[in-house]
């Protein structure tokens, strides 16, 4: 059988899974979050703070809100992996968006995501991932409007 290599998260595997070391899947979600996650950090350390009230059009949310939207996510993914009964809540976008304030409670949200990637269900955490590569992609459409490469071109 011959072995067709394919990216997963940004790791080279090699199909069949038989016939080698198979990553276990918690492994392998925490590595997607890993990816995407650190593109939605650097994309956020990218843009100016003079650009983080940037939209398109008048109808979408800003930069800020949007890496805010991130924020709140990660809060609401995270803490249901861990096991709480939480719903989902904004307070991050709808409060101040400037980049240093988002920026602060952005890395507070990954940092918590982080520890639970490691032992939370992975239902959630899956559903996160989905959820920030969604956003991440609308991102990369406001970096590129505004003239900038995104981090993960």
């Amino acid at each position: 059988m011959r072995a067709v290599p394919m990216v997963l998260f940004g790791a080279l595997l090699t199909a069949p899974a038989a016939a080698q070391p198979s990553a276990d899947p918690a492994t392998l979600v925490k590595a997607g979050f890993s990816e995407v996650s650190e593109w939605i950090t650097k994309a956020a350390d990218l843009v100016p703070a003079d650009k983080w009230s940037y939209r398109p059009v008048a109808t979408v949310r800003t930069f800020g809100q949007m890496v805010a939207h991130v924020a709140d996510s990660y809060t609401f993914y995270c803490a249901r992996a861990a096991g709480k009964k939480v719903e989902w809540a904004d307070p991050i976008e709808k409060g101040p968006t400037d980049k240093a304030t988002v920026s602060g409670k952005l890395a507070q949200a990954t940092a918590q995501c982080n520890a639970v990637y490691a032992t939370g269900a992975l239902p959630p955490l899956m559903a996160n991932i989905g959820h920030s590569n969604l956003h991440y992609g609308n991102l990369i459409t406001y970096i590129r409007m505004m003239g900038l490469t995104p981090p993960s071109s």
